[in-house]
């Protein structure tokens, strides 16, 4: 499997993942995937920290990086380490990693459920939802724990 054919399968699982963690209530519709912004190139210099975790496929890893001071927004990082970068000791740990960011994209995934409208109401009551994953490739060159564990989900 290429790099390009792993990060797509870890954005769909990620975008999956968002849409069923958005509305747990039963759908007819399936959310919609939209890519909201291109993949430009990046090559800039970056350090991050965040939670490691095993990718869906064998041998893959990402970051995911919460809400920090002077930060909104969270992220998740597709890691790609360079030789001898070891990542497999480190998975379940929070971490600091530093690499080139080659690349970065928003998914986006909406959609609607209608639900059953309460005994007597008029109407059909419709839940909207929308979800947002921020995702970025980073070659990494050094990993560094920080001694604490990943919050359980």
């Amino acid at each position: 499997m290429s790099c390009s054919d792993s990060f797509g399968t870890i954005l769909l699982a990620a975008a999956t993942a968002l849409g069923a963690a958005a509305c747990s209530a039963p759908s007819d519709k399936a959310p919609e995937l939209q890519t909201k912004t291109p993949e430009p190139a990046g090559n800039q210099p970056i350090t991050v920290s965040g939670c490691l975790r095993a990718g869906v496929a064998s041998d893959t890893f990402v970051l995911n990086t919460g809400k920090t001071e002077g930060s909104f927004d969270t992220a998740t990082y597709q890691l790609q380490p360079k030789e001898g970068v070891e990542l497999r000791n480190y998975a379940g740990q929070e971490v600091e990693v530093s690499g080139t960011l080659r690349s970065e994209q928003t998914v986006a995934t909406t959609g609607k459920v209608e639900e059953q409208p309460s005994k007597g109401a008029a109407g059909t009551p419709t839940v909207e939802t929308k979800s947002e994953l921020n995702v970025r490739k980073l070659d990494i060159a050094s990993v560094k724990p920080t001694g604490n564990k990943c919050a359980e989900k």
